[in-house]
């Protein structure tokens, strides 16, 4: 019992099946059944049932089972095989490669020096992001600690990002059946980011931050966090940002509503399809949405 309290307050779901159509509640006795169904309640989860999906495990459809599930979550930086770079930002570089012989990411943060203090922390918070249990979270699958590199591995995904997808992507169709499809998947993903009794390093949500599966389906990118030691002062895309979250430190704000905001942008951007305040540089915006009052203007036919 001890085991499974410990698993359901990190995030387990007692409603998700295996390939043979049984939940965790199917397998238990009567009083651990009731037991699991008054924990899911406590911490919020929803009992519907979520049906068996055959990922290869996320998608890697050559892994090994050691590559998948990383038992070894400490990855050695020279069994990374990294040949592309895929993409720069101010938080790091992202490489595509090979692990293990599967196709992932790599990402190596951007560190003005990585001390002893920086790797300690580093290794006390990735594991967080190790999220398997939900199947609209991106999890890390595994981090190298090797000073002074620090680097955070995740599955590779083809269609890239929410943003990739909608603002340069023509080769995929976003129709309003399939915007409503990813609405709701970040929906879940984020819903079950706020359930959890830890939270999960300083994720911010955006279009940039939310990748696009195989399957179209919309995954939260946990290597998209921000670790504590990273610089906290800096705002990439304050587009995405509620106007409080842009004036108050962390500390002082209601994160889940401000991420309700987040969300509102996002669904705005799937449904005109343009990319918030464009005319406008990162500085600009956030300056206007902080003390001028910019807004985005809600789309004709739409509900304010």
């Amino acid at each position: 019992q001890g085991v499974a309290d410990d698993l359901i307050h990190s995030g387990a779901l007692v409603t998700i099946a295996n390939r043979h159509g049984k939940m965790p509640l199917d397998y238990c006795k009567s009083a651990m059944a009731t037991r699991l169904h008054e924990l899911a309640v406590q911490t919020g989860q929803e009992l519907r049932r979520i049906e068996y999906k055959d990922q290869s495990w996320l998608g890697m459809k050559t892994r090994s089972r050691d590559a998948t599930l990383s038992r070894h979550k400490g990855i050695a930086i020279n069994d990374l095989n990294l040949h592309v770079k895929v993409a720069t930002s101010p938080s790091g570089e992202t490489w595509r490669g090979k692990w293990q012989g599967n196709e992932i990411c790599a990402k190596i943060l951007a560190l003005r020096e990585c001390t002893a203090r920086v790797s300690r922390d580093f290794n006390d918070e990735f594991p967080r992001l190790r999220i398997f249990s939900h199947p609209n979270i991106q999890p890390v699958l595994g981090c190298s600690n090797s000073p002074p590199s620090l680097v955070v591995v995740s599955q590779y995904m083809p269609h890239g990002s929410l943003y990739d997808v909608l603002h340069r992507r023509t080769d995929i169709v976003v129709d309003t059946a399939q915007a409503l499809r990813f609405a709701l998947d970040v929906a879940r993903g984020m819903c079950f980011l706020h359930r959890l009794e830890k939270n999960v390093p300083d994720f911010r949500l955006s279009s940039h931050h939310v990748m696009i599966d195989e399957d179209m389906t919309a995954r939260l990118n946990m290597a998209d966090a921000n670790f504590s030691f990273q610089n906290k002062g800096k705002i990439y895309h304050p587009q995405w940002y509620a106007p409080e979250a842009l004036l108050k430190s962390p500390s002082q704000i209601n994160r889940h509503a401000a991420e309700m905001w987040s969300f509102a942008v996002l669904l705005w951007e799937m449904t005109t399809r343009d990319v918030p305040f464009a005319e406008f540089s990162p500085m600009e915006i956030g300056m206007k949405i902080a003390t001028e009052g910019l807004r985005l203007v809600t789309p004709p036919g739409i509900s304010s």
